[in-house]
């Protein structure tokens, strides 16, 4: 059972089309290699090579398309626009959903590394959450599908850099990844060339599984140029979702505090 949701009850605005595929990304799961402690000093060697190489994770904000792609009980495409924001000094985000046709803003959400807040535009009303998933329900069919979202804020954020200085994170420099099980789950973040290139996290609490892969480019880190994510049920081992956000415009500035208030 999902323990931590949202529900965004304004997808009648959407538009389901017909749009390119996304790509399927494959779960890696655990290394069947030693995992070696926080404190060991290989483990305290890559960690140190990954905060060299990384951003500072500046102030930004973007746009964004993202598609969602469900299978369950048929395979549907539902596409819409937004703008994020992301303040680095108290690692706030904004997020502003929008309707892709009119571009008209329905659902804003505020969120930090502890708790979402999520506030239609139709209404005053605003629900404050813990960090969890996003669950989205479509009106018209009832149909919900479950959006990861802590691993989304991981990679906007940076955040991960947090995660990975954990004193109980486990370290397999063989595949260059570190796993770290938290209340709501097991996480592992797996690199490439010193920056994060994957997410994993399975959740018996949460009654899934997902992984988050990142596009960036060499010359910009972050934010990432495209993120994809996908989503299975552990119980039927069934693929639920696949959302795939595409930045663009991006800026590297400053962000007002006001920008961060419904």
């Amino acid at each position: 059972m999902i323990s931590r949701y949202l529900t965004i009850v304004s997808i009648l605005l959407l538009l389901s089309c017909q749009s390119a595929e996304v790509e399927d990304p494959n779960f890696l799961g655990k290394a069947n290699g030693k995992y070696l402690p926080a404190k060991d000093n290989s483990s305290q060697s890559f960690l140190k090579e990954v905060l060299d190489k990384n951003p500072d994770f500046p102030s930004f904000k973007s746009e964004f398309s993202m598609q969602i792609q469900t299978f369950v009980p048929k395979k549907e495409n539902v596409n819409l626009d937004g703008k994020v924001f992301f303040a680095k000094d108290s690692k706030q985000i904004k997020i502003q959903l929008m309707d892709s046709f009119f571009g008209m803003v329905f659902t804003e959400l505020i969120a930090n590394e502890n708790q979402i807040q999520i506030k239609p535009t139709s209404t005053k009303e605003i629900q404050t959450l813990p960090m969890g998933d996003i669950l989205i329900q479509d009106p018209n069919s009832g149909k919900k599908y479950t959006i990861p979202f802590p691993v989304i804020y991981a990679y906007l954020t940076g955040n991960y850099l947090n995660e990975i200085q954990n004193p109980k994170a486990k370290f397999n420099l063989s595949e260059t990844r570190v796993a770290l099980s938290k209340a709501d789950g097991d996480y592992e973040y797996f690199f490439k060339d010193g920056n994060l290139d994957r997410l994993e996290l399975s959740s018996g609490k949460r009654g899934l599984k997902a992984i988050a892969i990142v596009k960036t480019s060499v010359n910009q880190i972050h934010p990432p140029k495209e993120i994809t994510t996908k989503v299975v049920s552990l119980d039927t081992e069934k693929e639920n979702v696949l959302i795939q956000i595409k930045l663009k415009k991006s800026q590297i500035t400053e962000v007002s505090p006001q920008v961060f208030r419904f």
